[in-house]
């Protein structure tokens, strides 16, 4: 699966020669590197967090989260809930009494759940508990009021093309002002934190993963554990960090058209030695 460089072409000069649509335009999916489990605090990095949602073509009515903190056999669904601090006490200090509580999103949560059966993916009836810090640390800079519905979709374990086709099944909901966000990270080996020189194999991973979306490569990056280079070290454990990634390309190519496959990558940078601090908006 390949988009051309001249197709791609295609879609931009069409989107340039109808600037009374950009109202309506279907919303982008974003990627964000949720990095440190600091992020709330991080003016910075939530900045550079406000700048994607400054991208947007309008305030979303909801929100669909990934993370790969949050996995399962069978997709569960999290619609109602409060932030979670699920990570080490000792950070707890470094976020002090911060809450992130967006309002009930049953609503959005049925047409998630429809969709992905309409999908034939595998959806449990239970749900989780909402919402892992790697999700709703991001979101309180980019919607810090948390005034919109937020469901957060547990990843299921399965191949980055599966991840893919989940979000091809979501893409509908980006024609009804829908965003969909994926949190990871281009890199993530625990092993590196805290070393003081980004090491070459951090730097051409995520320099492969620019290139690569930007030629619009989708086979290469479907097969990313045996194209790309310095993989193994790049994400040493199943690689979910880098996999939420295909559920965002995924719901931004929709059906394959290729209208949503254009990626803008913003943040180039690493943060604690080795970790990629790319974003994307994707669409």
């Amino acid at each position: 699966m390949r988009l051309t460089r001249r197709h791609l072409l295609a879609v931009g000069i069409a989107a340039c020669m109808a600037p009374a649509r950009a109202a309506t335009a279907a919303m982008p999916t974003l990627f964000f590197a949720h990095g440190a489990p600091w992020l709330a605090t991080d003016q910075a990095r939530g900045a550079q967090l406000r700048e994607l949602v400054a991208r947007l073509p309008a305030p979303p009515r909801g929100i669909v989260a990934f993370t790969p903190h949050v996995r399962a056999e069978a997709i569960t669904i999290a619609a109602h809930g409060r932030g979670q601090r699920s990570f080490p006490q000792r950070f707890l200090a470094t976020i002090g009494d911060l809450d992130y509580r967006p309002p009930p999103a049953d609503a959005l949560a049925a047409e998630v759940r429809g969709l992905l059966l309409r999908g034939r993916e595998d959806v449990a009836d239970e749900t989780h508990a909402a919402f892992n810090h790697t999700v709703w640390m991001g979101l309180i800079h980019m919607f810090p009021t948390a005034a919109i519905p937020v469901v957060e979709v547990a990843m299921p374990f399965v191949t980055p093309r599966r991840l893919f086709a989940l979000g091809q099944a979501l893409a509908g909901l980006r024609d009804s002002h829908v965003l969909i966000v994926a949190s990871g990270a281009l890199t993530h080996n625990l092993a590196t934190i805290g070393i003081e020189q980004t090491p070459a194999w951090a730097q051409e991973f995520d320099h492969w993963t620019g290139d690569t979306l930007a030629a619009a490569d989708l086979d290469s990056l479907l097969d990313w554990r045996h194209r790309a280079p310095a993989a193994a070290i790049a994400h040493p454990d199943d690689g979910g960090h880098f996999n939420v990634l295909m559920i965002a390309l995924g719901a931004a190519v929709g059906s394959g058209s290729g209208s949503g496959a254009r990626a803008r990558a913003l943040h180039l940078g690493f943060e604690m030695g080795a970790f990629s601090t790319r974003d994307y908006v994707l669409g």
